[in-house]
């Protein structure tokens, strides 16, 4: 070991301000053994800079500040971090709490640990309300992480310190804190790979957000402890001995999987019962082969269905995270073995910061990640100091991509393009550029020729056909799922001059009729004038600007067509499930256009759906998930099309308070008594949740409700689960015996 001067022997000498100090900094500085001498002196110099800078300053605990900071050290040196995160994370408050600048900093410990302060450094401003400048510091923060990703370590693990010593603050900061890590920090921590401080953050979180919930599920866990221990031993040997039989060199690891069964527990996927009966094992090989070896025995033994297999080792998880997972049950067990090479286990430890130990495709999938998060950014926009209406916009944008399903797909040439859940190929072009999205004609999945407008699936290989002479078009908006390919086509149509508009816009129409059997030609005086007239335009050319604009789709203008085939018919009154002014819950719409919401799905408002023209049923609208969809994609994938929910205030205004309401259908999984319901349906009433029928049965109960809203309902369940003890409440999407 390298011998210490006598400048080292003194600064290791000097004491702190308090004893608590004192402990603190001997902790840290037994996790640091692993940097070099010169710099666990600097670690030590920033512990005594910074007791002096927050030397006024307490915990509400009323333990001096300091020890928080270091204590945050201490988990970044867990990972085995380098010098200057070490120390950032020491000083990640000094600038926003004290009278320290980034320039003292940068003088005393250099730029990039004051690039990393300034990064996780709140934006305050006297000028802008409480949620602004959260937005503000949001902005600020996914803006300093897509420059060096250290700076959302340093996050992460002050969160993951205040999140377990936050006893001190009153319920409703506990409450709201908690709140805030699940909806931003969490999921920007996954989709940069950083799922070992996510896992614990995220328990942290339950404790805080709903104590009396994290208590039952803790109390049932221990009770079973001794149970459980037994079978996990049973399990870990078992796997153990399988290895040795196959002459495989690796280690199983139990994993403590309660992360996961809490998630569960708090987002209602299940009943208690049925989760103190899961496990979970991962087993560390020296390659993908062996890996693949175990997982075809354990496929042919246990019958593992595809479903519950995922190979996550050709199709990398966001954030690049690389394992083969198999989940089966056994005996009434629920377990999940996590196959994984030495290098994908390293990889996966921190995500993003440990991309250089990751394989190619694990580097692409981060790199997809990065691009997308990076497009939410504007170039020009300040970090430190940003247009509090852009930052708004973009953390709102940030969080509906952290929160949505996504999926990967491949080029032909294997680079991975992230995209959202139910994303087209017309979407895969886009997220490749507009040189192609501009001039795509159609595609291939797989080798298999395809529309523009099908869906695609994570881990397909997309290939585009382009056409140079072929131009965006209009009804093209109607489908596409992502942002950024909206945009891009928007764009592309505000830039034609008015004629080149209307042109196009005539055209739109002319091939949305033709996907009913019908043209331009077909379309009647009396046709044109009621639709000029429904949506208030002078003239046929007002309305195809519209539609190039991509403020009137053409697919609407055929459900208005239909209208008058659809009230002849008298179908919607017995289709629907809406009862109500349905026609003022969707944007851009207008009256006089049939709507139909179909008893096979029963979409309520809020739900995501998706939309089609019946000449029955008029404009029909589904949740996106629906099996009917499936049939008619099958049949014309172009006319299915997005549409959007009024938002709640235009909603109020239209409806002058009298809302649209829903039949929706609960599955209580227990047994609950007429006593139990009562007080439970009695609280139901108290939020204007009404109740039409009860069913009781062996196993569980059903609940005929009616909602308002997706919110409403949520809400609804939330409420019967506290009533009744927290049971597993399902939501059906067809009513029973239908």
């Amino acid at each position: 070991m390298q011998a210490a001067d006598s400048t080292d022997v003194d600064i290791r000498k000097k004491k702190f301000s308090h004893y608590l100090v004192d402990e603190a900094q001997q902790s840290l500085m037994l996790s640091v053994g692993y940097l070099p001498c010169e710099e666990q002196t600097d670690i030590i110099d920033a512990c005594h800079f910074g007791d002096i800078a927050h030397i006024k300053d307490k915990r509400k605990s009323g333990e001096p500040y300091i020890t928080h900071p270091i204590a945050v050290a201490e988990i970044l040196a867990g990972f085995k971090l380098d010098r200057d995160t070490i120390i950032a994370a020491i000083l990640h408050d000094t600038v926003e709490d004290t009278d320290v600048s980034l320039q003292d900093l940068t003088e005393k410990y250099g730029v990039q640990v004051a690039k990393l302060v300034d990064g996780v450094t709140k934006l305050k401003s006297s000028s802008q309300n409480k949620q602004q400048n959260k937005a503000a510091t949001f902005h600020k923060i996914l803006t300093a992480t897509l420059n060096d990703p250290r700076v959302l370590v340093v996050k992460l693990a002050d969160r993951l310190h205040n999140m377990s010593t936050l006893g001190a603050v009153r319920r409703e900061k506990q409450k709201s804190t908690a709140q805030e890590t699940l909806d931003f920090y969490i999921p920007f921590a996954r989709v940069m790979g950083m799922n070992d401080l996510a896992d614990h953050i995220e328990m942290l979180c339950y404790r805080n957000l709903d104590p009396e919930m994290y208590t039952k599920l803790s109390d049932k866990l221990l009770q079973h402890g001794l149970g459980r221990k037994f079978r996990k031993d049973e399990i870990h040997d078992y796997l153990q001995r399988l290895l040795r039989v196959k002459k495989l060199h690796g280690h199983v690891k139990m994993l403590d999987y309660k992360v996961d069964m809490y998630r569960q527990f708090f987002r209602n996927r299940g009943t208690i019962d049925e989760l103190i009966r899961q496990y979970a094992f991962e087993i560390v090989l020296e390659d993908v082969k062996s890996c693949k070896n175990i997982s075809n025995y354990l496929i042919n033994k246990y019958n593992i269905p595809d479903t519950q297999i995922s190979d996550n080792i050709r199709n990398p998880l966001p954030g690049g995270n690389q394992s083969l997972t198999l989940t089966y049950v056994y005996q009434h067990n629920t377990i999940k073995v996590t196959l994984l090479t030495h290098k994908m286990q390293k990889a996966a430890r921190l995500g993003i910061i440990g991309a250089d130990n990751a394989s190619a495709v694990s580097q692409s999938v981060i790199q997809a990640s990065l691009r997308n998060m990076k497009s939410l950014v504007s170039d020009d926009m300040s970090v430190s100091n940003p247009n509090i209406d852009e930052a708004v916009e973009t953390i709102e944008q940030l969080m509906d991509y952290l929160h949505e399903r996504k999926i990967l797909c491949y080029s032909p040439k294997g680079k991975a393009y992230e995209l959202p859940r139910h994303s087209t190929v017309l979407d895969f072009a886009y997220a490749v550029g507009p040189k192609i999205g501009h001039i795509a004609v159609s595609g291939s999945i797989d080798g298999k020729p395809c529309d523009l407008a099908t869906v695609v699936y994570s881990g397909q290989t997309v290939e585009i056909i382009t056409d140079k002479n072929s131009l965006p078009k209009a009804e093209w908006l109607g489908f596409v799922i992502t942002s950024k390919a909206r945009e891009l086509i928007q764009k592309w149509f505000k830039a034609l001059p008015d004629e080149q508009k209307v042109t196009q816009g005539k055209l739109a129409l002319d091939r949305a009729l033709k996907t009913y059997g019908k043209d331009l030609h077909d379309l009647t005086a009396s046709d044109w004038q009621d639709v000029l007239n429904w949506r208030k335009f002078n003239n046929k050319d007002d309305l195809f600007w519209a539609i190039s604009a991509g403020k009137l789709l053409p697919q609407l203008v055929i459900s208005r067509l239909f209208s008058e085939e659809v009230e002849a018919a008298n179908a919607v009154k017995n289709a629907s499930n809406c009862t109500g002014q349905s026609q003022n819950l969707i944007a851009n719409l207008g009256n006089g256009v049939e709507i139909s919401f179909p008893k096979c799905c029963n979409p309520v408002y809020g739900d995501p759906v998706l939309a089609y023209n019946s000449r029955h049923h008029g404009l029909v609208i589904h949740r996106h998930k629906c099996y009917e969809l499936e049939e008619v994609r099958k049949r014309s994938p172009n006319q299915i099309f997005k549409i959007l929910w009024q938002t709640e205030e235009t909603l109020a205004k239209n409806t002058q308070g009298e809302r649209p309401h829903f039949h929706s259908f609960l599955k209580i999984c227990a047994q609950i008594n007429e006593d139990q319901l009562s007080e439970a349906i009695l609280n139901l009433r108290q939020i204007n949740v009404g109740v039409e029928k009860v069913e009781y049965h062996e196993a569980d109960t059903l609940l005929f409700v009616v909602v308002r809203s997706r919110q409403h309902l949520a809400h609804a369940i939330r409420e019967l689960r506290n009533s009744l003890g927290f049971p597993n409440i399902m939501r059906l999407y067809q009513a029973p015996n239908n």
